[in-house]
């Protein structure tokens, strides 16, 4: 008979895959930003050198539809000659091709969405290194309680970062499947304290975990030992 930490090594592989297939793919587009901008005539480049990302993204958001409900694009501020910030997002749609997402990019709006100032986009720019954020609520965004996939494209002009959105509830539908455990109680957690998913209602998904339920904690095991930095999810029994 299976013992739980095999159980949970066996889930942790099954989550690892499941996102580590998305990163490959979106590390690939990030190369082809880096590479368009490298090639640009000028010294700053036009949003047109970078219109072969709409399709470049569609075909993204479609290829991992089972995971992610959209994907995009956020510019370094000043890497573009037609404006100082530049954000381009499109969310999966039921039919049809995915739909453009508008945010309030007017500083002097009461909706600005200063995307800059966004974990997404301030810790791969930080790091240069490609990074699961979240939970979080994404609050002028798409509003909804996510976690974003990024990965950095570098250019002469700054570090664009590329990235896309998964929902806790696809999440946790890859979770609960891989896991097949009622007993004991599993967190799946995020580096920020918060839950992505577990085996149990009492501990909802994209709230916090108590500390009362921590001090319960028995097996602690990172989702991807080998590149905890990219993917810090752990998984976490707790005892009765």
């Amino acid at each position: 008979m299976e013992t739980v930490e095999e159980a949970l090594e066996r889930t942790a592989a099954v989550l690892s895959s499941s996102i580590s297939r998305v990163f490959v793919d979106l590390e690939k587009i990030a190369g082809t930003v880096s590479a368009a901008a490298a090639a640009a005539a000028s010294g700053v480049p036009r949003r047109s050198e970078f219109l072969f990302l709409k399709q470049e993204l569609a075909n993204f958001i479609k290829l991992h539809s089972d995971i992610i409900v959209g994907a995009g694009i956020a510019y370094a501020p000043g890497s573009l000659r037609e404006a100082t910030h530049w954000l381009e997002w499109w969310r999966t749609q039921r039919t049809g091709e995915p739909r453009f997402v508008t945010h309030d990019l007017n500083p002097d709006s009461l909706n600005y969405y200063d995307y800059t100032t966004r974990d997404w986009f301030t810790i791969p720019s930080a790091s240069g290194q490609p990074v699961a954020v979240g939970p979080y609520v994404d609050f002028g965004g798409i509003n909804v309680n996510i976690i974003t996939l990024c990965v950095p494209a570098p250019t002469a002009q700054g570090i664009q970062i590329l990235g896309c959105d998964l929902t806790l509830a696809n999440l946790e539908g890859i979770f609960l499947r891989a896991l097949q455990l009622r007993e004991p109680l599993v967190v799946l957690l995020g580096p920020n304290g918060r839950v992505i998913a577990s085996n149990n209602a009492r501990i909802a998904t994209g709230t916090l975990f108590l500390e009362e339920d921590m001090a319960r904690a028995d097996i602690s095991m990172d989702v991807s030992p080998a590149n905890p930095a990219r993917l810090p999810w752990k998984l976490i029994t707790l005892r009765d």
